[in-house]
């Protein structure tokens, strides 16, 4: 059975998936959404009306890819979910990739020992204040490099770059390091203007 068909419009890729998607769906499925995402749209919609079931493996292909298009500065949607299929993206702490949930302020990996969280979004004082705790708990629970990609934050007040201080001296405190990764230039200068370019590893 057909699980996947694809659908591309200029910069946009429509994956719409079909039946059952358990643990051998995603063996079959891993290679064609490598695929797609390697022509790099700038849009990517995964259509789920037709979905019966999806288990974890598929799950994590689809929080897989919405972190690399998050990484792109591209835009990500899960669209037509019913309310059973609805409901394991909210257990699996998901649902802010389905269309009419909440903007995830952050997501995060660990990879090699390093927690590298993903911030999107302009980071003002109100939106700092919305992710201030989940950050802090993040950072004061591991035990590792840390890491901010911030490819996609265009704006920060000064809220956003106490929030850095705060998680460098919280990294620093358990003999690690923290630093912030693919920053873009007027955010890496309001960095500079406060002498910390020290924190800039990387630059988009």
């Amino acid at each position: 059975m057909e699980l996947m068909q694809v659908k591309r419009d200029g910069s946009g890729t429509v994956l719409t998936f079909l039946g059952r998607l358990d643990t051998l769906a995603s063996q079959e499925l891993k290679a064609p959404i490598r695929s797609e995402l390697d022509r790099q749209p700038t849009h990517l919609t995964c259509n789920f009306r037709d979905v019966t079931y999806i288990g974890s493996a598929v799950l994590r292909l689809i929080f897989e890819a919405a972190r690399e298009l998050q990484r792109r500065n591209g835009t990500f949607r899960v669209v037509e979910c019913a309310p059973e299929i609805r409901r394991v993206f909210a257990l699996t702490g998901m649902d802010h990739l389905v269309e009419g949930g909440p903007t995830p302020p952050i997501t995060h990996e660990i990879r090699d020992g390093t927690l590298r969280l993903f911030i999107q979004g302009r980071m003002d004082a109100v939106r700092v204040g919305e992710i201030r705790d989940s950050v802090r708990k993040l950072v004061s629970s591991h035990r590792g490099p840390v890491r901010f990609d911030i490819t996609a934050v265009p704006y920060v007040a000064s809220a956003f770059v106490h929030l850095c201080i705060d998680a460098s001296k919280t990294a620093k405190a358990s003999g690690h390091d923290f630093g912030l990764e693919r920053v873009a230039p007027d955010v890496a200068q309001v960095f500079r203007l406060a002498g910390l370019q020290s924190l800039l590893l990387s630059a988009t």
